[in-house]
């Protein structure tokens, strides 16, 4: 018997974006996406870890068709998904939703939770009235830890933490199978990120969520997710379980993530060379291996030609000399 398709596939995912450079200077082209695939299954978490700037938030637009990608293809189901067609896009809707970071900023602070929680259903399923989505949305916060008495209340009158819980009660209401959480925690205090990233694991234990996690935090990722994708400049760089490039990372800037992660003994973190200069420009990137100009361990062929993800030691990982890399230096 075959095994079920993947809640969600992406090939080749690309987004580019023309940059004015002046009056007379053609535009520049930002490759945000340059060419980023991946699986996801029922119940599993993949994270998208890396610098601001490396792609992180793009893809998460481009896989909710938020911002439509420039080549690729996406899969849901194993049903693949026309991008520029607007029913096809609808449908989407229903099975994949977002969680956004800013708990303070992606809920209307004009609305009671009522409203809030009402609104996916309004709009998806009209046959609904409102006492049914009042019922439902009531239902809704007691998964997710809110009494019923606040259903009346505005933003304002929820802390960080309560205001994120309403975010992603908002986003399970239509009962969707992918949930794209993007730094759903960074804007709490830490004592608040376990309560929330408990959460999360809870209700994908309890729905069979899959979690495509955006996160610069790999502490936080170590706690909730089954596989991590590191991405540099738009491009994917290593991928594979998270047990793995924790306990050995291959490619020379998953180190340098790794060597900041902060450890409970100081003692514990391995030491890594840090990458060198800042990041470069995403409308001039170095040619070649992008991270070629800030690795510690660059050799004469990563400045010419582009490393092509390959199976190294139980993960895929873009470098041309990631056998010989070495995890201390």
């Amino acid at each position: 018997m075959s095994a079920p398709p993947p809640v969600l596939e992406a090939r080749g995912l690309a987004k580019h974006y023309a940059v004015p450079r002046g009056w007379f200077a053609p535009p520049g082209l930002v490759r945000a996406l340059d060419g980023v695939s991946f699986t996801l299954a029922a119940g599993r978490t993949l994270a998208v870890v890396g610098e601001s700037g490396c792609g992180k938030s793009t893809l998460a637009r481009a896989v909710t068709l938020i911002e439509p990608p420039t080549a690729g293809t996406l899969a849901f189901d194993g049903h693949a998904v026309a991008v520029g067609d607007r029913a096809a896009r609808r449908r989407v809707r229903r099975t994949v939703q977002m969680v956004f970071q800013d708990p303070y900023g992606s809920l209307n602070p004009r609305k009671t939770v009522a409203a809030i929680l009402g609104e996916p259903l309004a709009i998806n399923d009209r046959g609904l009235g409102r006492a049914a989505r009042r019922e439902r949305a009531l239902a809704m916060m007691a998964r997710v830890g809110l009494r019923a008495d606040q259903i009346d209340r505005y933003p304002h009158m929820f802390s960080g933490g309560q205001r994120q819980r309403i975010a992603i009660a908002r986003a399970l209401m239509l009962g969707p199978k992918i949930v794209v959480a993007d730094e759903p925690v960074s804007a709490l205090d830490v004592s608040i990120q376990a309560q929330v990233l408990n959460l999360l694991m809870d209700l994908q234990d309890e729905l069979g969520l899959a979690y495509l996690f955006i996160s610069h935090d790999l502490s936080v990722v170590r706690h909730i997710a089954d596989e991590i994708l590191v991405m540099y400049l738009g491009r994917p760089i290593e991928h594979g379980a998270t047990a793995v490039l924790f306990e050995r990372p291959r490619h020379p800037y998953t180190q340098t993530l790794l060597a900041a992660t902060p450890r409970v003994d100081p003692a514990d973190r391995p030491v890594r060379a840090v990458p060198t200069g800042e990041l470069p420009s995403p409308l001039a990137p170095p040619p070649g291996c992008h991270f070629h100009k800030r690795c510690g361990q660059v050799r004469d062929r990563c400045a010419h030609e582009v490393p092509a993800l390959r199976e190294v030691d139980g993960r895929v990982v873009a470098c041309h000399f990631a056998e010989q890399t070495s995890s201390t230096g």
